[in-house]
């Protein structure tokens, strides 16, 4: 039986409207949001402790409370005994409380320590009774936890409202979990630190669970197909024409994608890599080789300009016999288009999400590959998948994703890891710099421009009142010192006709400027952009700013990344100073930012969740995983 809130003793209109506008409508709903955090009164050696830290105790009085005048104000002085320590109390304009507090009573004082004099400066002394060693808190506005504590208490002892088991008994019984009851017992009112993690154990794995449960829904499960079969010839040929060699990362990770062609059932692959590492040429030697075996192949990519630039580069790499088309919103012939897919005259068809549309209809697809595949919704990847269930599947990503991460989004998908970079590239100058250094900001521009190297400056906004850093306002700057120079810009507000004129006169000049917004974190490659100014750095997340960095550094050439902001952003941009490695940058971006950060929250919709550790708790997803298919085996 479901109770309105307001309906449970304590709750007003005022609060009702506070619980309402936070999801609690009901009481069942009050008893399951548990404390975000919780305060403890227990503290550890007090030689631990840092000099006037304020610090909340629970002690026992060991010395009879007395009154001390001084000058201007008068206080009341104790001792109590804290885990077998004296500590000294003094409280001032507290005096009221001589009449209330006695010898061997237990009190809880929060205050500031004074760790050379052993003193507790406290301001505010209550009966320990009344509180918890484990104070609840949680993070609803204008209603107080003590308060939220009481109306909790209220709805536990109507016997009327029930709280429903949400993981089966077998579960329950096999990790020896809280049942549910107990669950918000313990968690609302926990006695001790053991009840809190029995608590939190129980609700990683819930979280573990059920944020997996949602995901199983989408993973695509083998179907039975005979192996391609590939002519190995045209695939060396083909290799042996790219103008370098394969590292050992990439040549892994083409076996890989071989190996999985050869077996009777269709294949699902995650390729993840480093910014420039080299994910292209793997996917487009296993599409050669998906073609030769006389499959289709759909390549979708999340911008127009990153398919413009893979139509171009599989154009040049691929015989001429092979058949690419280009399908994206802008495209005028797309009827011819979608005849030649259904009469298998295409080989392969690269686009962003237009091949969803219900009018492409494949002839015979049997490879799909996927390009940065974070930056597309769980819908729009299904919906092509949907097309050939039996097709093989590859995601590429240059988003490093740590494999506790990557095991949650992609389950029972191989992985192949390029850590390696191409030989001849390298590492590119990364240098933090305050926004107010022009000079040499203006100066690294000049150097590069001078070499008849091209330049990048990014900002994270089209035009905004909230910061002065937009590109707008930086190309007209630009502009004005540097007159004699090509200078570029580029946008999603722009026309498609546009953007693609400040691309191609970008690539064709000798030297020029680019002045951007994140579109072009991903899918640009040339080869002579050497400097990129990335301001109002401090908006971007690690591995974001990592991807940025990278459109520099792709050829021989010396390249240099500018962080500047505006902000004291030094500790974490600084992080990128030092460390090159995407993977490593991965792992500081999820402990900082969490896994919704890393992998593009808005796109992916991934939760955020208040106990699960992502870094850390790898057994617990591991775990609930297996669990969950075998409950689906057994149905």
């Amino acid at each position: 039986m479901s109770i309105l809130i307001e309906n449970v003793k304590g709750v007003g209109s005022k609060t009702k409207t506070i619980f309402n506008n936070v999801g609690i409508k009901y009481a069942e709903d009050l008893l399951l949001t548990f404390p975000y955090t919780y305060e403890n009164y227990e503290i550890g050696e007090l030689s631990l402790l840092n000099h006037l830290e304020v610090i909340t105790i629970k002690g026992k009085i060991i010395e009879e409370p007395k009154v001390k005048i001084f000058p201007s104000i008068k206080a009341i002085t104790f001792t109590v005994l804290v885990n077998n320590e004296n500590i000294s109390v003094i409280g001032f304009r507290k005096d009221y409380l001589i009449n209330t507090l006695k010898l061997n009573d237990f009190v809880m004082i929060k205050g500031k320590y004074n760790y050379y004099k052993r003193e507790l400066v406290a301001n505010r002394i209550s009966d320990a009774s009344k509180h918890q060693d484990l104070k609840p808190i949680y993070k609803i506005d204008n209603v107080l936890d003590t308060n939220i504590s009481k109306v909790i208490k209220e709805i536990l002892i109507n016997e009327n409202i029930k709280v429903e088991e949400n993981l089966s008994k077998k579960i329950i019984d096999k990790y020896r979990f809280l049942n549910r009851v107990e669950l918000v017992r313990k968690a609302h009112f926990p006695k001790d630190k053991n009840d809190l993690a029995l608590v939190i154990r129980r609700l990683k794995y819930e979280e573990a669970y059920f944020f997996q449960k949602d995901l199983i829904k989408n993973i695509n499960k083998p179907y039975k197909r005979k192996p391609k079969k590939y002519d190995l010839t045209s695939v060396k040929d083909l290799i042996n024409k790219i103008p370098f060699e394969l590292t050992n990362d990439q040549k892994q990770a083409v076996n890989d994608c071989f190996k999985s062609f050869k077996e009777e059932h269709s294949s699902y692959r995650l390729i993840q890599g480093d910014v420039g590492s080299g994910k292209t040429v793997v996917a487009a030697i296993a599409i050669y080789g998906a073609i030769t075996a006389g499959d289709q192949v759909a390549l979708m990519v999340p911008t127009e300009m990153l398919a413009r630039q893979h139509y171009e580069y599989f154009s040049k790499l691929f015989p001429s016999n092979i058949k690419i088309d280009l399908l994206t919103s802008d495209i005028k012939n797309k009827k011819a288009i979608y005849n030649k897919l259904k009469l298998n005259e295409t080989n392969l068809i690269i686009g962003t999400h237009a091949l969803i549309e219900d009018s492409v209809v494949f002839s015979n697809l049997g490879l799909i590959v996927i390009d940065e595949q974070h930056k597309f919704g769980v819908r729009t990847r299904d919906s092509l998948v949907k097309k050939a269930s039996k097709a093989d599947l590859i995601y590429l990503t240059a988003t490093p994703i740590p494999r506790t991460l990557a095991i949650s989004l992609f389950g029972e998908a191989k992985i192949s890891v390029i850590k390696e970079k191409p030989k001849e590239r390298k590492a590119v100058v990364t240098k933090y710099v305050m926004d107010s250094n022009l000079n040499y900001i203006y100066k690294k521009v000049i150097e590069t421009l001078n070499k008849n190297e091209k330049v990048y400056i990014v900002a994270p906004a089209i035009d905004s009142l909230h910061s002065k850093y937009n590109v707008n306002n930086l190309y007209l700057e630009y502009k004005r010192i540097f007159k004699d120079k090509n200078i570029y810009l580029l946008h999603s507000k722009l026309s498609k006709d546009k953007q693609n004129e400040a691309i191609d006169n970008f690539i064709k000049d000798d030297s020029a400027i680019l002045i951007a917004t994140t579109m072009i974190e991903v899918g640009i490659d040339i080869k002579d952009a050497t400097l990129i100014l990335i301001y109002a750095a401090n908006y971007f997340g690690l591995s974001q700013l990592h991807q940025l960095r990278g459109r520099v550094g792709r050829s021989n050439l010396l390249s240099q990344c500018l962080l500047i902001s505006e902000e004291d952003d030094v500790e974490r941009l600084k992080i990128l100073e030092n460390v090159s490695d995407g993977f490593l940058l991965s792992k500081y971006d999820l402990k900082l930012r969490g896994p919704g950060a890393l992998i593009g929250l808005e796109q992916s919709g991934f939760p955020k969740f208040k106990y699960l550790d992502f870094l850390n708790d790898y057994e617990i997803l591991k775990r609930s995983r297996s669990d969950l298919y075998d409950i689906i085996k057994n149905k």
